[in-house]
């Protein structure tokens, strides 16, 4: 049985009402409500679920590597980055060129930076 609770609205989400972290509560006895759709202890249990089936992909996505991708670091860890501002009608010329290579435009980047380091 859902109880009348006076303040409904701290278990109503939505755009303009986030969901927060707060106490366990019991589905069944009181009523949440998601964009207006009552959330039960199925919904949950399959929020869980997903979770758990797909965290492990989802954390190593958010490492910054791709999957299979190895750190180009001698010491393992990720691979500072920099951002290079480019004029349009350039960055298309080296995407050409790193497609005409079959790479991506960081490898090829990376080549070219790695040459000019090389000749100093």
């Amino acid at each position: 049985m859902i109880s009348n609770s006076p303040d409904l609205a701290r278990y109503t989400f939505g755009p303009d009402n986030p969901a927060r972290i707060g106490p366990d509560i019991n589905l069944d006895d009181e009523a949440v409500l998601i964009n207006g759709r009552r959330y039960a202890n199925s919904d949950a249990d399959a929020d869980a679920d997903w979770l758990e089936a797909t965290l492990p992909e989802r954390l190593n996505r958010h490492r910054g590597l791709a999957r299979g991708g190895q750190s180009l670091s001698a010491d393992g860890h990720h691979s500072p980055t920099i951002g290079v501002v480019l004029p349009r009608e350039v960055r298309d010329e080296v995407a050409a060129r790193a497609s005409a290579e079959k790479m991506s435009m960081s490898r090829w980047m990376r080549r070219l930076v790695e040459r000019e380091l090389a000749s100093a």
